[in-house]
């Protein structure tokens, strides 16, 4: 049974920006000014989508961080970026760089003679898939992010066996068309906004990444490298990385000079193993980086979104829903006030 349809309407007032063009493709992110005129900081949002699907404008669209800039005075950011297939984790690297490099240079000209963006207080939050972008800019981004909160996100580590192997499917399967996989890997129309009603016709590649153990093959765009890393203990991994793919192992260029960073991911998440949440803020504790981590006990890939859907179809054990509910909204709170501290300083 496919998911009720989740057509979500977004803020007025949003504008919509190309901030990056690469061979003819346009790259765009919309953005939503505050009430508050001044030096503003900002916000950037990332979409999830396993890397392969998502909208800027699409389902999942946190009405709650938006909510919160409006009150606090910054501007909120929605961002694109190449999806893989045909594009790669490298060219989301490079998407995030230049996203930075147009705020830093040319955002200007969209604002209000009253408004200009402080460059110094940009924070990222990626939802999911959209987590690998947000730790790039963190870590190769110019000006470089002031914080970075990540919300069930990927990207902590992709050299653990979860992203190495082959596993069974995840609860996001049964809604995907697995038949359509040999016309998605025919079609090498570059893509950044997958915008649709319900789940993305592309999510399913992902889907068959994952269950066939070749989720780094897909999106590195590089076949063979699942087999290639998980034929060695999890220590020699980044060893054999081939090198034009290093840097995109994120979790091996993390230094003392990181943003403070914050971490919600829920403790039942089958689809990105909370384990990413937790190496990271383990690895940043230790360079003495500011850091806080909440788990949410029984809480499922996509949180609250994911529960309030999974109890309106009737799902079984969703008993505890509304204390996961609860819980992740604390959460959220708790991670805005990280962020407003930082921003404070």
């Amino acid at each position: 049974m496919p998911p009720p349809p989740m057509i979500q309407a977004l803020p007025e007032g949003g504008q919509t920006v190309v901030y990056s063009t690469v061979n003819d493709h346009e790259i765009k992110f919309d953005f939503w000014l505050p009430r508050t005129t001044g030096h503003l900081p900002a916000m950037i949002y990332y979409h999830g989508g396993g890397m392969s699907a998502g909208s800027r404008r699409g389902r999942g669209f946190p009405q709650w961080m938006y909510n919160h800039c409006q009150e606090k005075g910054y501007i909120f950011i929605s961002a694109d970026y190449r999806l893989c297939h045909p594009s790669n984790a490298m060219d989301q690297i490079d998407d995030a760089k230049n996203l930075f490099s147009y705020l830093s240079s040319s955002f200007h000209q969209n604002l209000p003679k009253s408004t200009t963006l402080d460059t110094a207080r940009i924070a990222v939050t990626g939802f999911s898939a959209g987590a690998y972008s947000a730790r790039a800019a963190c870590l190769y981004a110019t000006p470089k992010p002031a914080a970075l909160l990540s919300v069930y996100g990927l990207g902590g580590n992709m050299l653990l066996d979860h992203w190495t192997r082959a596993r069974p499917p995840t609860s996001l399967a049964k809604f995907v068309d697995l038949s359509a996989i040999p016309e998605l890997l025919a079609d090498h129309t570059v893509i950044s906004d997958d915008f649709g009603d319900g789940m993305s016709r592309r999510f399913a590649l992902t889907v068959y990444w994952e269950i066939e153990g070749l989720f780094l093959d897909g999106v590195f765009q590089s076949p063979g490298l699942g087999k290639l890393l998980d034929a060695v203990p999890y220590e020699q991994r980044f060893g054999i990385t081939p090198q034009e793919l290093k840097e995109g192992m994120l979790q091996e260029f993390v230094k003392e000079d990181y943003p403070p960073s914050v971490f919600v991911h829920g403790l039942a998440d089958e689809v990105v193993s909370p384990e990413e949440s937790v190496f990271q803020h383990e690895q940043l504790r230790g360079l003495g980086v500011d850091s806080k981590l909440f788990l949410i006990e029984g809480g499922p890939h996509g949180l609250e979104g994911a529960m309030k859907m999974m109890m309106m179809m009737g799902v079984p054990g969703t008993e505890s829903g509304e204390k996961v509910i609860q819980d992740t909204m604390e959460a959220y709170t708790e991670a805005m006030v990280f962020i407003d501290g930082v921003f404070a300083k």
